[in-house]
């Protein structure tokens, strides 16, 4: 079609660059939290967005806190390493959203089907019809 083009080719975090980016994150020394690293490049391959998925999921599920008393982020080494995860970041996803309360889960099905937005007055029309009357509150 004569329009030039650049290929790119996207590779997954090293273990040293996901440890940088942890160590940043946790405000940590890399040596400590080394292991950390480790276990989520394990799990996750390097993939930035499913290690930013994983690490969220591990937060939720209070296997990596902020310790008021020591001051620091701590973290469970051995039940992480144990975790049972797919590699695929849709099925993470998908366990996120089915936590969610009903009505959240319809308005993000519901607004999927817009693109990447919506505008306020589909919102409010769409909040008129008894089946997406809990919509508006699902997205808040």
């Amino acid at each position: 079609s004569g329009v030039p083009t650049t290929n790119l080719k996207l590779e997954g975090l090293t273990p040293l660059d996901l440890n940088t980016m942890i160590s940043d994150a946790i405000c940590m020394f890399p040596r400590i939290c080394g292991p950390l690293s480790d276990i989520v490049f394990q799990k996750t391959k390097g993939n930035p967005f499913f290690v930013l998925e994983f690490l969220r999921s591990l937060v939720d599920g209070g296997l990596l806190e902020y310790s008021i008393p020591k001051r620091r982020w701590v973290w469970d080494e051995d039940r992480i390493a144990a975790m049972e995860i797919t590699g695929n970041v849709l099925h993470l996803l998908s366990l996120k959203m089915s936590g969610l309360l009903e009505n959240a889960q319809l308005a993000l099905k519901v607004a999927a089907c817009f693109g990447i937005k919506m505008k306020e007055s589909v919102v409010g029309y769409l909040s008129t019809n008894s089946e997406y009357s809990n919509l508006r509150s699902g997205l808040e």
